[in-house]
């Protein structure tokens, strides 16, 4: 058993998934971080948790992955106290309960043994009902994730282009993921099966190839955002953005942030984000961020 000293630091990224077509299956890790950070070595197997910015509303994502993690290897772990930073905001479809169960299970990691990046994953699959958000903050970069039938989950990451930035707008309306889940249909016509299908391989060729002109219509979906336009504030406006500053625009996650796809310097693609805010009448938040590189959580 290993014991994490007082100052040892965990460091999870947020996440951007679906990126317009893929649905549970792509995400990219972002610029914005949880931390832990190691107070107190305890002798007792207490667990506690200091949140510098607040207490999170409702479940504590971090306590319960720990707890699920110690349930399922059953190894003894010494009491830790511990702070929480974090600068992903909650309810906002940047990955924010996805990088507390990550930290929740690299805190157990840390104070028992290490175990495959690919066995976290599955077991956050268990929290979150899907890979993707996990499988980015795990192994940073784009991700593309697929869940076996065992329950096993198939996960690669590669580096984003450093030329494309991903400018997110955040209304300050909560959306939680459980409700914009609900919106989405239960079938999916064969013919928007196929549209998805070959919009989110063409955005991985994409980003590849370099062939940042075809983004705009590699981030066009039928599934999801459809389903989830009328929940958030100005989406149909966002994804309607012509702008040769803007490469293309989606979802983040499930919401309610937008992220757009540009060049630096970002500030046309802020300034247009903004503009659809200000005319609703809702205030937001502009984050510039860049993709977190490949390489495991630390």
């Amino acid at each position: 058993m290993s014991a994490p000293l007082p100052g040892f630091e965990i460091r999870v990224p947020g996440s951007i998934s679906n990126l317009g077509a893929g649905f549970d299956a792509l995400s990219v890790a972002v610029t914005v971080y949880l931390k832990l950070t190691v107070l107190e070595q305890r002798t007792g197997p207490e667990v506690s948790f200091e949140f510098r910015d607040g207490a999170p509303q409702g479940e504590n994502r971090i306590a319960t992955a720990f707890a699920l993690a110690q349930a399922r290897d059953g190894r003894t772990h010494p009491g830790l106290r511990v702070r929480v930073d974090s600068d992903i905001p909650m309810r906002a479809g940047l990955g924010s309960s996805a990088a507390a169960t990550i930290a929740g299970f690299k805190l157990y990691e840390a104070a028992t043994t290490p175990r495959p990046a690919d066995y976290w994953i599955a077991l956050a699959c268990e929290l979150e009902g899907h890979p993707d958000n996990a499988a980015a903050a795990v192994l940073g970069g784009l991700t593309t994730s697929c869940r076996r039938d065992d329950g096993s989950v198939l996960a690669h990451a590669t580096p984003w282009p450093d030329e494309i930035g991903l400018v997110v707008a955040t209304p300050e309306v909560e959306l939680a993921t459980s409700e914009a889940r609900r919106a989405l249909p239960s079938t999916i016509p064969m013919a928007d099966a196929v549209f998805n299908l070959q919009r989110a391989l063409l955005l991985v060729r994409a980003l590849e190839t370099g062939r940042y002109d075809q983004l705009r219509e590699a981030v066009r979906d039928r599934w999801h955002q459809p389903a989830r336009t009328a929940l958030v504030p100005g989406l149909a406006q966002a994804i309607a953005i012509d702008d040769p500053a803007v490469f293309g625009v989606c979802l983040s996650g499930a919401g309610p942030s937008i992220v757009a796809f540009s060049q630096a310097p970002h500030d046309r693609a802020a300034g247009l984000l903004g503009a659809i805010y200000e005319d609703l009448g809702l205030a937001y938040t502009i984050r510039r961020l860049a993709a977190h590189p490949p390489g495991p959580a630390s």
